[in-house]
């Protein structure tokens, strides 16, 4: 845990020196636009995955980050869930008929530098989904009730899929910043966009799009697969797994 946090810590460091050796060698020639780095654009989900840090990094050469803001989005590919709501009839409380929610975020985390609504209009983050407020959802229901987007958006922060962090990104000097966005264990195999959004009073400068890659390793693809495709299958395995792993250990008691 120390290594990866160093290499990270190095990742960065190396960065910082090049840009200041990218921005005296240019001091000259047009300025550069946003920069952005991430730390590992390919990420392995294994058998003992318990979850990933993310670190973005960059800099903004024609301004000065200090008075400026910056906010970060990251979004997993949209799936479609099922749910249902508890309705009243006769008296009672029953679950309704399953209502299929589309454009649910496999993952959304929003990072920013401070509170979203004090960096640009509503309009602006309406219109790009910056914020949970501001998700999107489509329901085969015409008269479908907010409630249940409220408990979707609930249900995902409460499980680490869904993110807010106001102070997620942090300014370094007047020219950097950096964010640790966290990815959780039960995060899905796929691509996540990655915005990052450059404000400057409130009017977007310039915005940048980079991709991250989530796949898992042969040995966790199999053990996935097992576990949802053949479930009893996986289980009878686990308990054979467990019943030997036990008798080794009455087996090495005994010896001593």
């Amino acid at each position: 845990m120390y290594y990866y946090s160093f290499i990270k810590t190095l990742i960065v460091a190396l960065f910082c020196v090049g840009f200041s050796f990218t921005n005296y060698a240019s001091a000259n020639e047009v300025e550069a636009d946003l920069v952005v780095q991430l730390d590992d654009p390919h990420i392995q989900i294994g058998s003992n995955f318990f979850g990933e840090e993310l670190l973005i990094f960059g800099a903004f050469n024609s301004g000065d980050l200090s008075k400026s803001d910056i906010i970060i989005k990251v979004r997993g590919t949209s799936k479609s869930i099922s749910v249902r709501e508890k309705v009243k009839k006769y008296g009672i409380w029953v679950n309704s008929d399953d209502t299929i929610i589309d454009n649910v975020p496999s993952y959304y985390a929003i990072y920013s530098n401070r509170n979203i609504q004090r960096i640009t209009t509503q309009d602006f983050l309406k219109e790009n989904q910056i914020g949970l407020g501001y998700l999107k959802f489509v329901s085969n229901e015409k008269n479908q009730t907010p409630n249940i987007y409220k408990e979707i958006i609930k249900k995902n922060k409460e499980e680490g899929i869904f993110i807010e962090r106001y102070t997620g990104v942090r300014i370094v000097g007047d020219k950097l910043f950096r964010a640790s966005v966290q990815l959780p264990k039960d995060i899905n195999e796929g691509s996540y966009d990655v915005t990052i959004y450059f404000f400057d009073d409130q009017k977007l400068v310039d915005r940048d799009t980079s991709r991250v890659f989530v796949n898992k390793t042969l040995a966790g693809k199999y053990i996935y697969t097992q576990a949802n495709e053949r479930p009893l299958l996986y289980g009878i395995i686990c308990v054979v797994i467990a019943w030997i792993a036990g008798l080794s250990v009455a087996g090495l008691s005994r010896a001593r």
